[in-house]
């Protein structure tokens, strides 16, 4: 899933940075997880992860990535229908186990939802050009598919067909083959005015790459309330850096999330509002995207005053709101030692930084943004900062 921040390119750092502060393996606790990527790269190298998001999209993921224990069975959906040929081999992502017959059972759930007849439901109703009010996220064509595909995993959530790992890994599959059709150029905060190639192409699911280990938990819960219940050998935190909300961004997604297990359909199809068919999101505002005063940097200082962990990795932009200088008084306040004697906690990585309207397209919101170029950088290169430090013994 395109998620702004996803951590794929930053995985050995991370692993890295983890390794000089003392971890091997053991409880992992994830505090902003995201894409579930950092997640399932420490279940995948034998740690327990323990994670949560409040994106529902978020916990779709960690559902799937840290508790899944093995290829299902999908014994009851069998018994109720002959399901049909397995979709392809390649249809397995590269992370998952090289034997793809275990998965079979999974492809051929998933070959069953691509068969289905499109039907007009929430998601062609309110983000295609078609509806009442019309947004270019979607074609009716894979609107109408993705409609299709959600309430059959919804009937057969609430029928007993479908165990909750199972509905979790189609739901995940789901997730992901809209966002890869989606007509956007980075966030859902808007759309294009013209259809991108990408979203011409036909709805098509694929096996999410899960990964074996120990089995792990992902909760719904906020980061800022949950690290009072956590105990870990390893705290690794990749909070929002700057105003834009997640929710606010990530709407769409989210809304599929919530589809197979929302008890009143037509009320949450009614609180659908804007330009963009956002959905009531103030509640899952995050504290630390704030820029008034100090707040954001005291609610973090906070999750690491009571954080119950060996030693912590954090990620964080250059460009964010709490100052390096925030970071280290932080950290070393974290490790029990006075900041003169923390040492190097801090390693930078360079990259290009994301922009969405890089080539020149105007999104539904208008102009394109403008970039404040950093002291001493290459055009649209940023850093990414990697601080680790260990508890003070």
């Amino acid at each position: 899933m395109r998620y702004l921040g996803n951590k794929r390119h930053l995985l050995g750092e991370i692993e890295r940075a983890a390794s000089g502060v003392g971890f091997r393996r053991g409880v992992v606790c994830d505090l902003f997880a995201g894409s579930g990527r950092v997640g399932r790269h420490f279940r995948a190298s034998g740690s327990r992860v323990r994670a949560t998001d409040l994106m529902a999209c978020s916990h779709i993921f960690q559902k799937v990535f840290l508790e899944l224990p093995g290829p299902p069975a999908f014994a009851m959906l069998r018994e109720r229908i002959d399901l049909p040929s397995p979709v392809g081999a390649e249809r397995v992502a590269a992370a998952l186990p090289a034997d793809a017959d275990r998965w079979i059972p999974t492809r051929r759930a998933l070959a069953h939802l691509e068969a289905l007849a499109p039907v007009e439901g929430l998601l062609t109703r309110q983000y295609t050009p078609s509806g009442a009010s019309p947004r270019m996220y979607l074609t009716e064509e894979n609107a109408g598919r993705a409609d299709a595909m959600l309430l059959e995993l919804r009937r057969g959530l609430g029928a007993g067909d479908l165990t909750e790992p199972e509905g979790m890994l189609l739901l995940a599959a789901i997730i992901d083959a809209v966002d890869r059709v989606a007509n956007i150029s980075g966030t859902y905060g808007a759309f294009l005015k013209k259809w991108h190639s990408n979203a011409l192409q036909p709805l098509e699911l694929r096996l999410p790459a899960t990964v074996e280990g120990p089995v792990g938990e992902a909760n719904r819960r906020d980061a800022c309330a949950w690290i009072d219940e956590v105990e870990c050998d390893l705290l690794y935190i990749d909070p929002p850096y700057n105003q834009r909300q997640y929710a606010a961004n990530y709407h769409l997604p989210d809304l599929v999330a919530r589809i197979p297990f929302e008890p009143d359909l037509d009320a949450l199809e009614d609180s659908i509002y804007g330009k963009t068919g956002l959905v009531p999101w103030k509640e899952s505002a995050s504290v630390l995207c704030s820029r008034r005063g100090t707040e954001c940097r005291d609610a973090f200082a906070s999750i690491l005053e009571r954080a119950r962990a060996g030693a912590v990795v954090i990620s964080y932009n250059e460009e964010g709101i709490i100052t390096r200088d925030d970071f280290e008084e932080m950290l070393a306040a974290f490790a029990g030692v006075a900041r003169s004697r923390l040492g190097k906690v801090l390693h930078e990585i360079p990259y290009r930084r994301f922009r969405s309207d890089a080539d020149g397209r105007v999104s539904s919101l208008g102009a394109e943004r403008s970039y404040r170029e950093l002291p001493g950088r290459k055009r649209n290169e940023v850093h990414e900062w990697l601080f680790s430090v260990a508890r003070s013994r």
